[in-house]
This record gives C-alpha cells, sequence and structure tokens, in this order.
C-alpha cells in the first residue's frame, strides 16, 4: 500500500528512505482518483476527447466553408501542344498544399476562420520579349507555389489584409524572375504570367504580359430580359507599349518607342532584337545587369498588373476565365458568351474557346490554353444538412442516359454500333459532343414545361434532339435501345459508376440535379455527355 507524504513516497512494509519526484507531490494522503475528480490533476483523457472534438469542428467549418464557396474548373490547350509553351496550375485547396510542405498561414484577417484557399495560375512561353520558348514558363509553374505561400506566411499579425496581399502577389513573380535569370543560367527565353487567387470571397489577381485574366460579370436584367455578359480584363494597364506608365519606362532606361508591323508599338535592345512585349518573366536579353548579359539594358519589367476584388459569388460574378496570348485574338465578349452559354460547364468552354483561337490563321503554330473557373451558386441548404443525410445522399444510386463518341487512344478504339474501328483524336471527339451539347442546351432552354410540372419529372422521356443526336453520334450498345430507352445506362451505384466509368465521372455526376446536363466526362470508353434521368 502506498499514500503520499509531501514528496516523499512512503511504503508499508519497506523503505521508505528514497526521494521520488512525483506528479501529485504536495497533496497529503489523498488517492489519486479523488484528485482528479477534484480537478486538482490535469484529466488527459478529457484533454484528447476535448483537443478531439475541437479538431471535428475545425474541420466540419472548413468542409461548410468549402461546400458554400464552390467552383467548378477544367483547362483545354490546343494547337502546337508538343511545344510545351503553356503551363498552368489548378489548386482547389492551396491550404493542404501550405501544410504538406509544413508552412504555416496566417489565421486573422482576410485568413481567419481558415478561409478557403484556391489558386489558378498559368504561365506562356509565347508571351516572351526574346521569342517563344518553354523553359521560363515551366520554371514558373514548378515554382510559384512555394514561394507564393512562404510570402503569405510572412504577413506579420495585424496586417493580413488586401494591400499585404497584393504585395505578395508581387513579390511572388518578382522572386520568379530572380529564380530564372539568378539560379537558371540556362534558360534564355521569358514568359508572360496570371494568377487569380481566391481567398474565401475575396479575389486577387496578378497578370504579366500578354496572357489574360478576364472576370466575367453576369448582365443587367431588364424585367424578364438580361443583356449579356461583361467582360472585365484584370491586366488591361500593363504588358503593351502603348501603355503610359510601360512607355516612360522603357525611356528613363534608354530605350524608345517605334510602329512595327501592323501598327503594334515595338522597342529594340542593344543586340538589335525587337519586342511588343513591355513586361516578362525572365528574357535575361532585355533585362540589364540582373540578366547578366554584358552591354544589355532594362527595357522589360516583371511587376505585374494587381487588383482586388469583393466576389459576388454566381450572382454578379459569373466565372475567371485565364488564357495564352494567342486567344487573346478572341473578342472578350465573344469568349464571355461561351461562357455564359456552356453554363457551369468549364470543359466544354474552355475548350470551345482555346478551338476558335487555334483555328485562327494568325495561331498556325501557337499553343491555345484556356482556363475557365465558373462560381458555383450558394447552396445552404447543403451546408445546413447533417453529415449522414449528405452521405446516405452521394450513396445513392442514379439513372443516367449518355451520349459517347469514342476516339484512337482509349483502351477500345471500335465503333461496336457501326462496327468500324475509330480513327478520330480525342480532340475531335470533344469538337463533336461540344457541338452537340449546345444544341441540346438550346433546346432545354425551348421547351416549356406545364405549370406545376418540375423540370426533373420531363426527364424520364428522352427529348427529339437527344434521340437524333444519339443515333447519329453515339457509339456505344445503348444507342441501338428503343423508345425511351434510347442511351439509357440505367441504375449505377456510386462504386458502379467509378469502376465502369472512372471517378471523374462519378464526380460529375454528384454535382448534377434530375434533367440536368453534365459537363463533357472522359472514361475508358470515350468522351461522354450524360444526362441525369432520376
Amino acid at each position: 500500500l502506498a499514500y503520499y507524504c509531501g514528496d516523499r513516497l512512503a511504503m508499508s512494509g519497506g523503505s521508505s528512505g528514497q526521494n521520488f519526484c512525483s506528479s501529485n507531490a504536495g497533496f497529503s494522503g489523498t488517492p489519486l482518483w479523488k484528485l482528479k475528480q477534484q480537478g486538482q490533476i490535469p484529466n488527459h483523457f478529457q484533454q484528447v476527447e476535448e483537443a478531439k472534438e475541437l479538431q471535428a469542428k475545425e474541420q466540419r467549418e472548413e468542409e461548410e466553408a468549402a461546400a458554400t464557396l464552390r467552383v467548378v474548373v477544367d483547362a483545354v490547350s490546343l494547337g502546337r501542344v508538343e511545344y510545351n509553351l503553356v503551363r498552368h496550375l489548378i489548386v482547389k485547396d492551396l491550404r493542404k498544399v501550405a501544410a504538406r510542405s509544413k508552412i504555416s498561414l496566417p489565421t486573422t484577417g482576410l485568413f481567419e476562420n481558415k478561409a478557403p484557399l484556391q489558386l489558378f495560375a498559368l504561365f506562356d512561353g509565347q508571351s516572351s520579349a526574346e521569342g517563344a520558348g518553354p523553359m521560363a514558363a515551366e520554371c514558373c509553374a514548378k515554382t510559384l507555389l512555394p514561394k507564393l505561400l512562404r510570402n503569405m506566411s510572412a504577413i506579420p499579425q495585424g496586417y493580413e489584409n488586401a494591400t499585404f496581399l497584393k504585395a505578395c502577389l508581387k513579390k511572388a513573380f518578382e522572386d520568379l524572375d530572380k529564380e530564372v535569370l539568378r539560379n537558371q543560367p540556362s534558360i534564355q527565353d521569358g514568359c508572360g504570367g496570371a494568377v487569380a487567387l481566391l481567398v474565401g470571397e475575396k479575389l486577387f489577381t496578378a497578370v504579366c504580359g500578354k496572357c489574360e485574366l478576364i472576370l466575367v460579370e453576369a448582365g443587367q436584367r431588364r424585367g424578364i430580359k438580361q443583356d449579356p455578359c461583361k467582360a472585365v480584363n484584370m491586366g488591361s494597364q500593363q504588358g503593351s507599349w502603348s501603355i503610359p506608365e510601360d512607355q516612360k519606362f522603357l525611356v528613363d532606361n534608354g530605350g524608345m518607342v517605334f510602329p512595327g508591323e501592323g501598327g503594334k508599338l515595338m522597342t529594340s535592345n542593344p543586340q538589335g532584337h525587337t519586342t511588343a512585349v513591355s513586361r516578362s518573366i525572365g528574357d535575361r536579353a532585355w533585362k540589364g545587369s540582373m540578366g547578366g548579359l554584358p552591354g544589355s539594358l532594362k527595357l522589360v519589367r516583371s511587376m505585374p498588373e494587381t487588383r482586388y476584388t469583393d466576389v459576388s459569388w454566381a450572382d454578379r460574378h459569373v466565372a475567371l476565365m485565364l488564357t495564352s496570348a494567342p486567344v487573346s485574338y478572341i473578342p472578350t465578349d465573344q469568349a464571355s458568351v461561351t461562357i455564359s452559354d456552356f453554363e457551369l460547364k468549364p470543359r466544354a468552354a474552355s475548350g470551345e474557346i482555346a478551338s476558335r483561337a487555334a483555328s485562327a490563321p494568325q495561331n498556325g503554330n501557337a499553343q491555345c490554353t484556356t482556363i475557365v473557373v465558373y462560381f458555383v451558386p450558394k447552396d445552404d441548404k447543403v451546408v445546413q444538412e447533417p453529415a449522414a443525410k449528405r452521405a446516405k445522399k452521394e450513396a445513392e444510386s442514379v439513372r443516367l442516359r449518355h451520349i459517347v463518341v469514342r476516339h484512337m487512344e482509349t483502351s477500345s478504339p471500335f465503333d461496336p454500333v457501326r462496327n468500324v474501328p475509330v480513327n478520330r483524336s480525342p480532340q475531335e471527339a470533344e469538337a463533336m459532343l461540344r457541338q452537340a451539347l449546345q444544341e441540346l442546351i438550346l433546346e432545354a432552354k425551348s421547351i416549356k414545361l406545364p405549370a406545376g410540372k418540375k423540370p426533373g419529372a420531363a426527364a424520364f422521356q428522352p427529348t427529339p434532339k437527344f434521340t437524333s443526336l444519339c443515333k447519329e453520334l453515339s457509339e456505344c450498345p445503348t444507342a441501338q435501345k428503343g423508345g425511351g430507352m434510347i442511351g439509357d445506362l440505367g441504375w449505377l451505384q456510386p462504386d458502379e459508376l467509378k469502376s465502369r466509368f472512372g471517378p471523374a465521372f462519378s464526380e460529375a455526376v454528384k454535382n448534377l440535379n434530375p434533367g440536368q446536363w453534365s459537363d463533357l466526362a472522359t472514361s475508358e470508353m470515350g468522351i461522354h455527355i450524360f444526362q441525369r434521368i432520376a
């Protein structure tokens, strides 16, 4: 039997001459369980449970914020993609990247309540002063995240505001320029860059060079009609020698502007090279002593145009678009209409815009890349639902009808309906389905439902347009079914969706309501568009 006496442990029937270090020191004669009950000794089990509850609460808050501020995003690159002139980044959860990199981010100000962090970026080697090349763009895409996260982690406490976040983006571009010029001596080319950082509902943008970053705003509603979407160019005050600020920088550093081919304003360096690009990352022949080339002048700078916008999520603000320089030949108003037509379908929208740019005569040797980011309308009901109910919904089976177009890169490039081999490319398959999707969307808008009938109820029977397109295009045996069963895949469980069609297909289905058409989705069979029946 043992009992405590000051800082000495006395043992009945044994030696009492040793001193022991005890966590219970000073509590004479009181049993350990009694001290814990009285709260005089910490209850480690309770502390662990409280820590788990706090962690679970923080995770729920993060999930709720992410569920509220959702985006759907995709990118398409067409043209001379084998040159690898354009690199892009899509990061839907920047906090996870920071955690894996063991970088601590601020916790107050704009970062409080673990505000969701999302990043979309594009670096274009065609927006180079020295001539198109892939190396600077690849270097920037690889090093942007660590440099930006380190800048964000260094924001002083109490200064987690829009001014300091814009400064972080500017500093990131400066760091990228130094990385290319000082640490990568083999890189001679340069690139432009466009970065969009979402901190909760705050949008921070940075654009340098000829690539573009467009914020698409909804048109004004006039009664039952609505004006077309409006495109806001977030980098319009830089990148060209027609900008007074860029002209002044050039003249102050010993350069001059002159008209070039097609009336474009140009400048030249001491080596006799000319350029219409006023800002870029890299391009050591245009960066003076920083570039390390004797006799060069600093005529081009890497400072981006930065902006800050409070996003009216899926209300006033509809989407973001980031493009490589050759896509700028497509008028932004036309691109905005495409984004509006393919509502919440980023694969179709980005593919259509990139396809139009790639088909332009002047872009015969160009790489046309487009990223489209849609702001998904907020659904507070989803956030308020218990986790168990949400999980049950996600586990429910769904019924789908589809059109699939195969291509030569599938596991089985053979059309089982027409019994012929398939020789088309994935890009050609996507173009066929984009056209089909446009026709189905237009048809859906023209259908007038009887009073009291929900849109989902109309999906039980295929429309005339779907029936004709399915017969004409689909390379699945379901296209041979008759009547209302044409294209019908039947009821599918989530696990079956993943195993048969892949995780991307399953994710696309999860976000559809009955009656809605999907974006383009890829599986081992080919490219699909599908409608949720029930």
